[in-house]
């Protein structure tokens, strides 16, 4: 008979309770699964209230609850396999903090352990009590929609951190839980004797725990490591790419010339092949006078092939170089990685807007009487938010929506701030503008 009461008004409850924060917590619709909620809930209570009635021991029952939650979630439910760990992991570290803080609260009124237990009315309220304050919870993420999966990283490295961290609040958890048991044993010997039967449990899994976030830390390092790696390194790469195809662009258009001014000829148009002749010096000289304002080979170089992207997606590019030497302090490699980004970023932006206002502007200059050089970096592009203009430069903090990238500007910042340089961004009406400075 208290096995039935049991099962009518502790454990049935409490699984009912389970499953309606476990879809809060995911904003799933209860309506449609509302008969397997009920169906699972029976199921969960039944196996618990008959586990109870056994001898095995109390760690050996929450082992089998819980793969119990998660075979019913997963083939009787059928949500996803990841999302059954979560919520069967999330529904009883919720429900041992329930049960620890509301017997702290019945102490707080000289109730001990032995009294909860030896009287049906205490154990009945106690679970109806944190049932409530589980139901209010639940409540409350419905009114406002949440939804975990909403905080969930797209990126691979990404959810190892999430994992890591989910992981070490459940070790602190039991940290805590350890040292609150230093105080019963001080304080109150009872509640020590009802929590010592736990603590071999508690340490296996706090080692357990242990050992998975050593191997949740050491991917997430090698996977950080391997993102930097290549995101830093496709700048080099993509430069190569765009300088051979800037070589045959040059090559082809030389064709072109060459062919046109031969026609010329052919049909006795001198004037107009020497004109033709003086517009190509022309675009030739402007082009020289460029090159000739760049100390760097390798800057000139990607200055070149950037030219070449943007001819070939009508952006118009200007540069404006006057100053003699360009950041002499700082290696040409940590140029490339600098301009590269900058310059890739600028060109990713242009691209949003029609032809006709896509438009890129460098100016490398000197400030008068200040000692520093400058290097402004202005182009069109969705305006950025005022309040994302600071995080763009954090590591992984990208606007894609695959999630990739979150590397670049990151990368640009820790340059200049290597040779105690700054970076400053300001975006108003699709205009977009960084300027890095640097003292001579």
């Amino acid at each position: 008979m208290n096995a039935f009461l049991n099962f009518i008004f502790v454990d049935l409850p409490e699984a009912f309770v389970v499953f309606i924060v476990g879809f809060s917590v995911f904003n799933m619709p209860l309506k449609q699964y509302w008969t397997r909620i009920i169906s699972c809930s029976v199921l969960h209570a039944a196996l618990t209230t008959l586990i109870s009635q056994s001898p095995v021991p109390y760690q050996f029952k929450v082992l089998i609850l819980l793969v119990w939650l998660n075979l019913l979630l997963c083939f009787v439910i059928k949500i996803h396999p990841g999302i059954a760990i979560i919520f069967s992991t999330g529904a009883f570290t919720f429900i041992i903090l329930a049960e620890f803080f509301i017997l702290m609260f019945y102490q707080a009124f000289n109730v001990n352990v032995q009294e909860i237990l030896l009287h049906p009315l205490y154990q009945i309220s106690a679970v109806w009590l944190y049932l409530v304050l589980l139901l209010g919870f639940a409540m409350l993420l419905r009114k406002y929609h949440f939804d975990l999966r909403n905080l969930l990283p797209k990126t691979k490295q990404n959810r190892y951190l999430i994992a890591l961290i989910i992981v070490g609040s459940i070790e602190l958890l039991f940290i805590l839980a350890l040292n609150t048991s230093a105080l019963l044993d001080k304080y109150n010997p009872n509640m020590r004797q009802f929590y010592s039967a736990y603590f071999p449990f508690h340490h296996a899994i706090m080692l357990a725990l242990f050992l998975v976030m050593i191997y949740l830390f050491r991917t997430y390092l090698t996977l950080t490591i391997t993102r930097v790696e290549t995101e830093t390194e496709t700048p080099y790469l993509q430069n190569i790419q765009d300088l051979v195809t800037a070589i045959r662009s040059i090559k082809h258009d030389a064709v072109n010339h060459y062919t046109a001014i031969e026609g010329f000829l052919k049909v006795g148009m001198y004037d107009l092949a020497t004109d033709y002749v003086k517009q190509l010096q022309n675009e030739a000289t402007d082009l020289v006078q460029v090159v000739d304002g760049v100390k760097s080979p390798a800057v000139s170089s990607l200055l070149h092939s950037k030219m070449a992207i943007c001819v070939a997606n009508h952006v118009a590019f200007t540069i404006d170089i006057s100053t003699e030497s360009q950041f002499p302090q700082v290696r040409s490699n940590d140029l490339i990685k600098v301009l590269g980004n900058m310059l890739d970023n600028a060109i990713r932006a242009t691209l949003h807007e029609p032809d006709g206002n896509r438009y890129i502007k460098l100016e490398w200059g000197e400030s008068e009487g200040v000692g520093e050089q400058y290097l402004t970096i202005e182009n069109s592009g969705p305006t950025i938010p005022p309040d994302k203009l600071e995080q763009i430069f954090e590591l992984g903090y990208t606007t894609k929506t695959t999630g990739e990238g979150g590397v670049g500007l990151a990368v640009v910042k820790s340059v200049i701030e290597k040779y105690n340089g700054k970076i400053s961004i300001s975006s108003h009406q699709g205009v977009t503008r960084f300027r890095i400075t640097m003292k001579n």
